[in-house]
């Protein structure tokens, strides 16, 4: 199970404190261990310094997942005295991903027992084991934790006894003990924490409200929805090409009626008849189901590759001995189902009539009433299908649209890990090296605007940094909030032109020393100051992430929201803070351009490696391409849906073609009698397209009710549009209709041409 904080004010995912994971260490019984996770970034010394993205963990993380190393082992209990990331500092233990060792270390099997300059300070870090190839710490995608981490490091002991209980940070993970159900483990977790609650008065009257979530919910919950759609998609599909199949099947069992009697007049017994069908649906069957291994093979390759990278547990699909057998049960089960159409031509034959009357007199209506019926079937799940798609292409245009309270045009960003303890002295401090190598940047040609903060939006491989705040005046923690909180330098708000509500951005000299300053966002500013200015207001705030609110900060800017979490997350109120006051690591830093961005990027990337080749600065990109990357699920999941309803409408196109033309060679000594007696060709044109019409009526309605249904399931993938949003109902009944007219083109056509003079020969 994975662990987490209910507030009660509607943040119900927030990180737990180091004195709630040891409480739940020592109140609960139901589980075998628990153990935590913080991500966050370092140096990997060297000749060539660079960044990590690391885990700081528990000692017994590893063993609470049950992973265990490739190479050497994971920590033990002594490796959390005396580790690198804590109050004491000093020599630790460090745990390699397999990407890191090959790359880095060649794939040295050597290198467990080796020590290796880690951090800031170059601390020797003694290298305990490699994880394996595969190991991957898949959580959930707001959790703040990579799935790609390059190396783990224990925390220091101390940590756990000196850290306050506002300072929350943990992702909790608890393993249960063997027959332990996820309802006694859940009950336990929430039990302890109201016990917590009662007995701390930290908690005050909102109590300690714990949960806990499947971890595998949780790894696949922002997957889950693309998954279950592509799913849906492919079912739908499955289904409408089933149906025209079955038409298929069905036509060919009436013009085979004739051989049927006969069959039947020389003995042949039902079951035979019925064993012959039965072998030729479940062949047909069988050769589309290994055409469609195939297909599927390539389509998955496909999909892989172009799938964005923040779907990239979408990596793990493989056509395996579930997938084969999943697609055998379908093959032989729609085989048997395609069996039973032309099987129940054999209980409707007249044996007599058949052979009396010849091949027409064996056709009757119902056939092609059965066609009809598929066709209505096949036009209700292409609404469907089209609907949905609509809804989502209305949704990510409308996302495409919003505003995030952010420019990300003609912007460059990288990001600056902590440097050495010899850079840093070569400047002074890390404050004052930022300062340079902002001043550095500004002063190439074309940058207008330069900044940085400590969390640049959409970059989820960063912790979300969050503390709480008060109105000055209010000593209640009752009534404390908790907020977004950023560090940012001067020149961050105009880099990436946020927008001023009122007030000013950050100067130079604010970021000298006291007064304490700081910028807040306009929901924060309505909540604590509803009706009045925000300005020369002050609050206490947490800009040294305590855990309590108590520095007083007074506001000399308020910008709209910015949207940092995700395109389509609001996210919580915000702080911003500046560097000196609210030190943080890393830092993003963000260039603006007057120029192309093009030949921006390669200037910054140069005035980087000239400013001091000892940093290990990484992620220089181009912030619009960063968006970009954001939305990619988004627009991956569209691009998807409207191929499916594409090829929903192709094979509807068919299908109505199908029974439109079997129709019209059903009717011909009918249309041919009719313009005999003096039917025009527009009559008969007109009397096809009422029937024609009807079908698609019925499939219209069908349809309707059916995609309203589908698109309350899609309600969390939508953005900015109703789930009865009218743009996507009628794009996709228009699309339908214009399939359909376009598919009875021809056959309506032939049928007014029929010959009167042909016809009645013939008779």
């Amino acid at each position: 199970l994975m662990v987490w904080h209910d507030t009660g004010d509607g943040r119900t995912r927030v990180p737990l404190a180091a004195a709630e994971l040891n409480d739940l260490r020592e109140r609960t019984t139901l589980f075998t261990g628990i153990g935590a996770i913080w991500s966050n970034t370092t140096i990997l010394g060297g000749e060539q310094p660079e960044e990590l993205r690391i885990g700081l963990v528990t000692t017994d993380f590893f063993q609470v997942l049950g992973a265990n190393a490739a190479l050497g082992r994971t920590f033990a209990a002594a490796d959390e005295s005396g580790a690198l990331f804590g109050p004491g500092g000093g020599t630790t233990a460090i745990l390699l991903s397999h990407a890191l060792w090959q790359r880095r270390f060649g794939g040295d099997p050597s290198i467990v027992g080796k020590t290796i300059p880690v951090g800031g300070d170059q601390a020797p870090a003694t290298v305990v084991g490699v994880m394996p190839a595969g190991f991957r710490t898949l959580m959930a995608p707001d959790s703040n934790i990579p799935d790609d981490l390059e190396a783990w490091l224990p925390l220091e002991s101390s940590w756990f006894s000196t850290a306050p209980r506002g300072q929350r940070f943990w992702r909790v993970v608890a393993r249960m003990r063997p027959g332990v159900a996820v309802g006694q483990a859940q009950a336990e977790i929430e039990t302890v924490g109201a016990q917590v609650g009662r007995d701390n008065a930290f908690y005050g009257q909102r109590g300690l409200h714990l949960y806990g979530v499947g971890l595998h919910d949780e790894a696949v919950r922002d997957v889950k929805p693309t998954v279950l759609m592509l799913f849906a998609g492919v079912g739908l599909l499955l289904v409408i090409a089933c149906v025209n199949v079955t038409g298929l099947f069905a036509a060919r069992a009436a013009a085979r009626q004739r051989e049927t009697a006969v069959r039947l007049a020389l003995g042949a017994r039902a079951v035979r008849m019925f064993r012959l069908h039965a072998m030729e649906g479940l062949l047909f069957a069988a050769l589309g189901g290994l055409a469609g291994v195939a297909v599927g093979e390539a389509c998955l390759e496909v999909l892989l590759l172009l799938r964005p990278a923040t779907l990239d547990r979408l990596d793990a699909a493989t056509i395996d001995g579930h997938v084969l057998a999943f697609a055998a049960g379908v093959t032989l089960g729609w085989g048997f189902l395609l069996s039973l159409a032309p099987t129940a031509q054999i209980w409707r034959t007249n044996v007599v009539g058949a052979l009396q009357g010849g091949q027409r007199a064996g056709f009757t209506g119902l056939p092609y009433r059965r066609r009809a019926a598929l066709v209505v079937c096949q036009l209700a799940l292409s609404v469907v299908l089209l609907v949905s798609a609509a809804l989502l292409v209305r949704g990510f245009v409308q996302l495409v649209r919003s505003d995030p309270g952010f420019s990300a045009n003609n912007v460059v960003t990288f990001r600056l890990p902590p440097p050495s303890v010899e850079v840093n002295a070569s400047f002074g401090n890390e404050h004052e090296l930022r300062a340079a190598l902002r001043a550095r940047l500004l002063a190439l040609p074309g940058v207008t605007q330069v900044g940085a903060i400590s969390h640049l939006p959409y970059d989820e491989a960063l912790p979300n940094w969050a503390t709480p705040y008060l109105r000055e005046g209010d000593a209640d923690v009752e009534h404390a909030g908790t907020a977004d909180t950023r560090s940012v330098l001067p020149g961050f708000f105009e880099a990436v032109d946020a927008k001023l509500a009122e007030g000013r951005f950050f100067a130079d000299a604010d970021d000298r020393g006291l007064p304490a300053v700081a910028i807040v966002d306009d929901r924060l500013a309505a909540r604590l100051w509803p009706g009045e200015s925000a300005l020369g207001k002050r609050f206490l705030g947490d800009p040294q992430t305590t855990g309590a609110p108590a520095v007083t900060v007074t506001v000399v800017g308020v910008v709209r929201h910015l949207r940092y979490r995700r395109p389509t997350e609001e996210g919580r109120e915000q702080i911003y803070y500046l560097g000196r006051l609210a030190p943080r690591n890393p830092m993003a830093f963000v260039v603006r351009g007057a120029v192309d961005v093009a030949t921006l990027l390669p200037q910054v990337r140069q005035t980087i490696r000239e400013f001091d080749r000892r940093l290990a600065w990484s992620n220089i990109a181009l912030f619009s391409q960063q968006v970009e990357e954001a939305r990619a699920a988004r627009r991956f999941a569209t691009i998807l849906a409207a191929a499916f309803a594409f090829a929903a409408l192709l094979l509807t196109g068919m299908g109505v073609h199908g029974v439109a033309a079997y129709g019209v060679a059903l009717r011909t000594r009918e249309l041919g009698v009719r313009q005999a007696l003096g039917a025009s060709p527009p009559a008969i044109a007109r009397l096809m397209a009422q029937e024609t019409g009807r079908l698609l009526g019925a499939g219209l309605v069908l349809g309707l009710l059916g995609s309203a249904a589908a698109a309350s399931l899609l309600r969390a993938q939508l953005f900015g549009v109703s789930v009865s949003d009218s743009v996507a109902y009628g794009a996709a009944v228009f699309a339908v209709s214009l399939a359909v007219a376009l598919a009875v083109w021809l056959p309506v056509r032939r049928a007014t041409r029929v010959n009167p003079a042909d016809v009645l020969r013939a008779e």
